[in-house]
């Protein structure tokens, strides 16, 4: 395989990642587009592969999606990114009184030990 095949390859698996990642976190295109200052066709062109993405674009699309850049470059991930994103989601709609719930609850497990056996679950 030739250098410019593993190229477009790369930025192909990298397209990918960049869509799930966006759809992943409920945003739109649109979102997306208003947020890097650049036009909605663009993000298409971006999560096609038929755009090359700046440096710069990545990464403010990482810190977007809460991932680091690596991951999109790559494919790597971190377990801890993982559950961050799945929290931030599950959370995100909850009302003032339902998160200090959710906390005096993280607390309650921590405190009797229980927290620790979850370790080893993933988040859906």
């Amino acid at each position: 395989m030739t250098a410019g095949a593993d190229a477009t390859k790369q930025r192909e698996a990298m397209a990918v990642r960049l869509k799930e990642a966006r759809e992943y976190l409920g945003l739109s295109q649109d979102d997306v587009a208003i947020t890097l200052g650049i036009s909605r066709p663009a993000v298409t062109n971006i999560e096609s592969g038929n755009r090359k993405v700046e440096a710069v674009e990545l990464d403010r699309l990482a810190k977007l999606y809460g991932r680091p850049v690596n991951y999109f470059l790559s494919g790597e991930t971190k377990e801890v990114s993982e559950k961050v994103a799945f929290y931030a989601r599950t959370f995100r709609d909850l009302s003032e009184k339902d998160l200090d719930e959710v906390a005096r609850f993280a607390e309650f497990l921590r405190a009797s030990g229980t927290g620790k056996k979850a370790t080893t679950r993933k988040p859906k």
